[in-house]
């Protein structure tokens, strides 16, 4: 088998598991770089994605970088990094970092990663002829600023790359984000289109991008009683690659500002509905975990992060 056929076949692979793992079987093959349908952060998982109005901090660079400004006056800067455990050794990690420009704008850097190791190659059935890594990455640059009162906009610039086998593709795209105060105390509105952009041929494949439309709201609530506060957002998302539609339901239950209980809902995905997920908050630090079972036997995920406020 000539090293051409190889390669494809390993694309075909790779392609197969993010794809099956991000968003379910029947929407697999619709797009490349699967790995950017993928949440980064705990809470964002635990709540089933629906963040576009309620991001904020450096995961915001991911979920609607117009949010990345939703930083207290009390913390103006942020870190915060997660790592998530896949089926078939796919490992995610982010890190992010953002920081207030004055009082009307912020700055954001992210770093996305997946990896795949220890993919066999075969060349006929029998023992495989040694193993490779599929590596996928996106860095990205990102503004917000503030337009009223009520209104907020932010853009990310990432950079793409991509390796499977010996093939290499790289490129750029953009995602651009508004964020809107209600006149509705605690209810605040978002809308995000992410991943426009090209990038080049793996090997002779070409690949499109993920691009996709999400548009949601979140509402947040004092519970006095219990010196908490409760938020229930829900967010409606479409990917163009497909013409795949989806609903995300996420909740989130904060006592005494330092413990909070998430659960979360999505629709319309095959390989994926329920996720739940706790926080812990102390000081600077946070600390965050979330579980999502998978469907169709590829077994569950498991998300830890770390913010820290500056």
């Amino acid at each position: 088998m000539n090293m051409n056929f190889k390669s494809r076949k390993a694309v075909f692979l790779v392609t197969a598991l993010l794809g099956m793992a991000s968003t379910g079987f029947s929407q697999a093959g619709k797009s490349g770089f699967a790995f950017l349908k993928v949440g980064v952060s705990a809470r964002g998982i635990a709540t089933a994605d629906a963040m576009a109005a309620g991001a904020s901090g450096a995961s915001a660079a991911y979920y609607n970088p117009a949010g990345i400004l939703s930083l207290s006056r009390a913390t103006s800067s942020e870190i915060f990094l997660s790592h998530r455990e896949w089926i078939q050794d796919i490992r995610s990690e982010f890190l992010g970092a953002s920081t207030r420009l004055g009082e009307k704008a912020a700055l954001g850097l992210s770093l996305n990663s997946t990896t795949v190791s220890d993919i066999e190659i075969r060349t006929v059935p029998g023992a495989s002829t040694g193993t490779f890594t599929a590596r996928n990455l996106s860095l990205g640059m990102s503004y917000s600023r503030s337009l009223s009162d009520m209104l907020q906009a932010g853009v990310t610039v990432k950079f793409l790359y991509e390796k499977i086998f010996v093939d290499e593709a790289s490129g750029f795209a953009g995602d651009f984000g508004v964020q809107y105060k209600t006149s509705i105390q605690g209810l605040t509105t978002g809308a995000v289109l992410t991943n426009v952009g090209g990038v080049s041929k793996l090997e002779s494949e070409s690949s499109t991008l993920p691009t996709s439309l999400r548009v949601g709201g979140a509402y947040t609530t004092d519970v006095e009683s219990m010196k908490s506060t409760a938020m229930l957002a829900a967010d409606f998302g479409y990917l163009f690659p497909g013409s795949q539609s989806q609903m995300s339901i996420g909740s989130e239950f904060v006592y005494d500002k330092h413990f909070a209980i998430r659960a979360g809902y999505q629709f319309g995905v095959e390989a994926r509905a329920f996720s739940a997920g706790i926080g812990i908050m102390y000081g600077i630090a946070g600390f965050e975990y979330a579980f999502a079972p998978l469907s169709s036997d590829l077994g569950s995920t498991h998300t830890f992060g770390l913010a820290l406020h500056f």
